[in-house]
């Protein structure tokens, strides 16, 4: 899972670029296109797709695509500066077959929009391209929702054509956890992880513009938008469209475990233990450890993506009430005899905290993964159950 996460917050594409780009003025056969791809089946860190800008001049011999999805693994201190938030991606060019040929040999569908452009703006598009790939400029701070392979290319069109682009409102409000679980309805454990690093942010409603940081919907919006020109006059932005790579439909495989599944079976283990250790009166302190301290690393985790990263949407995060460092405290004091006092009120203060949560699951600007609930539940139990039978410690 941690692997899926990973992949899935720097996803959108792998690919490596070594074009090397002089001052070229385009003919007027030239032209600029948006390159949407889809999802590959089966490869988590592509459930969102991807989007590219190929520009085509076959009188100069010209078929590039540039990508603003590149990342480098090897680049200094990578996994920290992910986890916080600092991720550095670049843009990076393709010869066109080479693109074509990657994504068609790991059937992933591609769909090619030309956009109806006047020899100016295309003009304009490729030297803002290029200037975009200088070694100074091609480094960008990448952010999963706000300024990726989908947001880099519609503004770089917006500001190189004469006059605006209007976007008819084709699609409805809705809030960024909806997109996220829809694009990983085929990874459950995904959507379990996403959930629980990711916090109240994600659940505001959005409007279209925001929408568009998935390439599905900016393939979809321009498909229906025009560029008005400040004369008043207007032409569709996408002259046509076609599909260049097919789409194959996802093959026969089993699905994920249901974590919801497993945290109610999980739940279930628990209330066994509990009764077993009332009829035996022993107490499993071993269990209640390693219960208890895999949930405060939990909350190490959520703590350090809401107060020290600077990524988006993880702050507020409301699970920290229930996921949280301190339980690593209470998982220690359980072995320590002069500490059942803090134990006990500990037990008591976080049974109390922990039902409240569970009263209020409904009414928190925040919508949680229905497997936390047992999961929940399993701590409260745990915890009320101890404060009573504190003695048998």
């Amino acid at each position: 899972m941690i692997r899926h996460l990973l992949f899935l917050l720097i996803c959108l594409c792998p690919f490596t670029a070594s074009a090397q780009l002089n001052n070229l003025r385009l003919s007027d056969a030239a032209t600029v296109s948006l390159l949407s791809c889809d999802p590959i089946d089966g490869v988590a860190y592509t459930v969102y797709g991807h989007t590219a800008v190929r520009i085509n001049d076959p009188a100069n011999g010209i078929d590039r695509v540039y990508n603003y999805g590149m990342f480098d693994f090897s680049s200094p201190n990578f996994l920290y500066r992910f986890a916080r938030g600092e991720l550095n991606y670049k843009l990076g060019v393709n010869r066109f077959t080479d693109f074509f040929e990657e994504y068609s040999e790991r059937k992933s569908g591609i769909i090619e929009q030309v956009l109806n452009l006047t020899e100016e703006e295309k003009q304009r598009i490729l030297d803002a391209l290029e200037i975009n790939y200088l070694p100074e400029n091609r480094i960008y701070l990448y952010s999963f929702l706000f300024d990726n392979c989908s947001t880099r290319p519609r503004i770089l069109l917006e500001k190189n054509i004469s006059g605006t682009i209007e976007y008819p409102e084709i699609l409805q409000q809705t809030t960024f956890r909806t997109i996220i679980h829809r694009c990983n309805k085929n990874h459950r454990w995904l959507t379990f992880g996403i959930d629980l690093a990711l916090g109240a942010p994600l659940d505001s409603l959005i409007g279209q513009t925001p929408q568009m940081f998935l390439p599905e919907y900016l393939m979809q919006v321009f498909g229906h938008a025009k560029i008005v020109q400040p004369d008043g006059s207007s032409r569709n932005l996408v002259a046509s469209t076609r599909k260049l790579a097919p789409s194959y439909p996802a093959g026969e495989k089993p699905l994920d475990s249901n974590p919801f599944i497993i945290s109610c079976l999980f739940f279930a283990l628990v209330l066994l233990i509990s009764f077993w250790e009332s009829r035996c009166k022993r107490y499993f302190r071993l269990f209640d450890f390693v219960l208890f301290f895999v949930c405060g690393l939990t909350g190490c985790m959520l703590f350090f993506l809401s107060f020290i990263s600077i990524h988006p949407a993880v702050f507020p995060n409301y699970s920290i009430i229930w996921a949280h460092p301190l339980h690593i405290i209470l998982a220690v004091s359980l072995f320590i005899k002069p500490l059942m006092k803090f134990v006990k009120r500990y037990m008591l203060i976080n049974g109390i905290i922990l039902l409240l949560f569970i009263l209020g699951w409904n009414f928190f600007p925040q919508k949680f993964n229905p497997a936390f609930f047992p999961l929940v539940l399993t701590l409260c139990v745990r915890s009320l159950l101890k404060f009573f039978r504190v003695n048998t410690f």
